[in-house]
């Protein structure tokens, strides 16, 4: 490494320090001539002074090697050609010059011709140390880069995890807590269910009984005040407000909870209910269920006879049909309902948001919870012809008349 430092060519731009080292080599091959002239005597008086021009126009250029000639040649000519001291020429060491001026002048063109190309090949060797350097440096950084961006990535990893976790445990808690609404919402019904049907039965059997107690009353009283004037028209007006009110007792009380629908099943409550939903409303309503209706558990019928109270109810209020179709059938294990109107229809972001859970209003919840209890599903149809609600239910193979128990069928 020294050595290729002390033969490497000097750059252009430092011109200075070429001049230098060129005057320095000249005073040393002169110097060296001195120390060597015991042994070479009056032979090869400019060897050292080629060695220096050599040198000095590979390392330093040819101008400075030129100068270094010249300065070699006088130093050397002054002090070891004879005669010595003198700078005059005398003939016979005219070829020694000319052989000297000539051997320098190849020297320097072929020094110079070496010197280009190491300069260009010191230049390819700069570059490629830079660029080897710049690689490894861009290297450095990008391993960093790389440290750092795995770090990050850990952490935003760690981060998304906890996330995860957080997120896990509110979908649990959310799934448990409407497991329990859902649950509630169920309990609910069921309660009300029961308490309609206390309510049904102390009108029945208490307000029913107490008008009819009446009306015996009135007839009594009839009897015995015939010769009062006018009393007969009383007894008549209170028979009359007591049959109304006996009449709306009924029908309260029914549709609260129908005794049929314990008595004689889904298909005889349903018959009555259509009949008298249509005098009621003035709306045609036509009831397809077959007379031999095998009858389904009780749990089924209950949720089928609400959910028809609920969409005729709904028929009524909203959708200004004139006309309305029900049709129940038992198609193997599934028992179908279809309540079907010629009605405007529910527009379409309404039906969108009735679909969507939660978004529902407290009747079609109510019904579609009822259904989902017992393994079945709700479906809302609806278009400019109308709407049609359809339910689905499942029926265990063996099922008897009251069993609460309904197979599971995907909703």
């Amino acid at each position: 490494m020294r050595i290729r430092t002390v033969l490497s060519p000097l750059p252009q731009d430092r011109a200075a320090e070429r001049y230098l080292v060129a005057l320095a080599v000249a005073v040393l091959s002169v110097l060296l001539r001195g120390l060597l002239d015991p042994v070479l005597g009056h032979v090869a008086f400019y060897a050292t002074v080629y060695m220096a021009v050599a040198y000095c126009v590979i390392v330093c250029g040819p101008v400075p090697a030129a100068i270094c000639a010249v300065i070699g040649f006088a130093g050397t000519f002054y002090w070891f050609v004879d005669p010595r001291h003198s700078i005059r020429i005398i003939p016979p060491e005219l070829h020694g010059v000319a052989g000297f001026f000539l051997v320098s002048a190849v020297l320097i063109l072929l020094g110079d011709a070496n010197r280009r190309k190491q300069l260009k090949l010191n230049g390819a060797v700069v570059a490629l140390t830079t660029e080897a350097a710049e690689r490894k440096r861009a290297q450095e950084e990008l391993r960093k880069a790389h440290d750092v961006l795995e770090q990050r990535v850990e952490e935003r990893t760690a981060e998304l995890s906890q996330a995860l976790a957080r997120l896990g445990a509110e979908v649990d808690v959310r799934k448990q807590a409407e497991e329990q609404l859902r649950y509630l919402s169920v309990r609910l019904m069921t309660l009300q269910d029961e308490e309609r049907r206390r309510i049904a039965r102390e009108l029945h059997d208490s307000a029913g009984q107490t008008l009819a107690a009446i009306k015996m009353t009135a007839a009594m009283i009839e009897q015995t005040g015939r010769a009062v004037p006018g009393l007969r028209e009383l007894i008549e007006e209170l028979n009359v407000l007591a049959d109304e009110a006996l009449q709306e007792v009924r029908t309260t009380s029914y549709l609260l909870h129908p005794p049929l629908l314990d008595e004689s099943g889904i298909a005889s409550a349903a018959r009555w209910f259509v009949e008298g939903f249509a005098k009621r409303s003035g709306i045609d309503v036509s009831c397809d269920i077959p007379d031999d209706l095998a009858r389904p558990p009780r749990d089924c019928e209950l949720v089928l006879f609400r959910v028809l109270q609920e969409s005729l109810t709904n028929v009524h209020r909203h959708s200004g049909a004139s006309a309305a179709d029900i049709k129940l059938a038992l198609d193997s294990d599934q028992l179908k309902l279809a309540i079907a109107d010629n009605g405007s229809g529910i527009p379409e972001e309404r039906l969108k948001h009735l679909e969507a859970a939660g978004k529902s209003g407290v009747g079609i919840a109510g019904m579609r919870e009822r259904v989902r209890e017992l393994g079945g599903r709700l479906e809302i149809h609806s278009g400019k012809s109308g709407t049609t609600v359809s339910v689905i239910l499942p029926i265990s193979k063996g099922s008897d008349v009251g069993n609460s128990r309904v197979g599971v069928t995907a909703a």
